[in-house]
């Protein structure tokens, strides 16, 4: 059921990724204030992710997992009545509150998939987002330019709907329920200091990328939505890709593969968006940003006691979204200064950070998973 929650929920943000960046820039926002309200909205929202876990390990996922989809749902209709860019910061702080039900969702998944088929269970979850979005954002430009980005949003909206209607029939699972104080292995914190950096890198590319395609590459509103597809293209065929080679080879190949086919992607799309197919492969390419998540998940799912499952996930997840938030502003910042910018610092720091986090993974992956460690 998680597949198809994921799957609405890529629906719904496959017409409002797109025309975001362009709405607000119509309200007045230039690149660096656009960078600003897309952090802002991480780094609030992402501060709900530990409390959120820790409820969802004393009184189940599901409802963690419903309030997150309501509290999205909220943030993009709050985008529709504004008539200044400065109020999009409630509505990115709503949406992004939402990123509250990840946790739940990844130890839900820990919890009912064979560990031998983990990296191919939470690639799939997350790969079906990926395919939703994919379908919906060719069209956002074209239902943008026929009705107005407000209709965009709207109809955006009420895609998040039954998504988070589909939340209402998710089984419990198997919780297992917080007894005492259960430690985290060492292994966990050194992820855990990681993940900033991560999230950071991740999302550098990202955020100002319809304005990039459309004021740099020249690409009509029409059509920027597809090009912004290709992104999560590439995101879904490198999600599922890593999760399969994670279960087959280990997590560290994975990563490292993903830093490079990310690296590669910047430099097409930063060298050459002069050209309208090459420029795509690059965006292609550039969807391995994302690859690395359901490895990591499916790798946290050994260091974890499973009783405190939701609540390491939140930490992660918090660490992760600071970097994410910082990451969103600093595109900004850097796209101000020069638009190709935040490729280039994509392709500095992906592959230095990936043997790095690589060499954890592979510590790990040779260590006892953790509840097979307890007497």
């Amino acid at each position: 059921m998680l597949v198809v929650v994921q799957l609405l929920w890529g629906l719904g943000l496959g017409l409002i990724g797109p025309i975001q960046p362009l709405y607000l820039q119509s309200l007045g926002a230039d690149p660096a204030q656009i960078g600003l309200v897309f952090g802002v909205g991480n780094i609030v929202g992402g501060l709900l992710v530990v409390p959120a876990g820790l409820v969802a390990d004393r009184f189940g996922r599901r409802s963690i997992i419903i309030a997150s989809g309501v509290s999205g749902t909220l943030g993009a209709l709050a985008l529709l009545p504004i008539d200044r860019w400065e109020w999009s910061f409630v509505s990115s702080i709503l949406y992004w509150a939402g990123i509250a039900a990840l946790p739940a969702m990844s130890a839900h998944v820990s919890a009912v998939a064979p560990r031998a088929l983990l990296g191919r269970a939470m690639g799939a979850i997350y790969g079906a987002f990926f395919v939703g979005f994919i379908v919906a954002s060719p069209l956002a430009g074209t239902i943008a330019a026929r009705l107005g980005m407000r209709w965009t949003i709207l109809i955006a909206g009420l895609l998040f709907t039954p998504s988070t209607a589909a939340d209402l029939v998710l089984t419990p699972g198997r919780d297992a329920r917080a007894v005492g104080r259960t430690p985290f292995p060492r292994s966990f914190w050194t992820l855990l200091a990681l993940a900033p950096l991560g999230g950071f890198i991740a999302v550098l590319p990202t955020p100002l990328l319809p304005v990039y395609v459309r004021d740099v590459a020249a690409v009509p509103l029409e059509l920027v939505g597809l090009y912004v597809a290709c992104v999560s293209l590439g995101s879904a065929l490198f999600t599922l890709l890593a999760g399969r080679l994670a279960d087959r080879f280990g997590a560290a190949p994975a990563i490292v593969a993903n830093a490079v086919v990310l690296s590669v992607g910047c430099a097409v799309a930063a060298l050459l968006a002069s050209s309208a197919v090459l420029l795509a492969v690059g965006l292609v390419l550039v969807g391995a940003n994302a690859a690395s998540t359901p490895v990591l998940a499916a790798l946290l799912e050994r260091v974890l006691p499973r009783a405190r499952s939701a609540f390491g996930y939140a930490a992660f997840q918090l660490a992760f979204t600071m970097g994410f938030g910082a990451g969103g502003i600093t595109a900004g910042i850097l796209y101000d200064t020069d638009p190709h910018l935040p490729f280039v610092g994509t392709i500095a720091l992906a592959l230095p950070l990936a043997v790095v986090v690589g060499a954890v993974a592979a510590r790990v992956a040779r260590a006892p998973a953790h509840d097979a460690a307890l007497p």
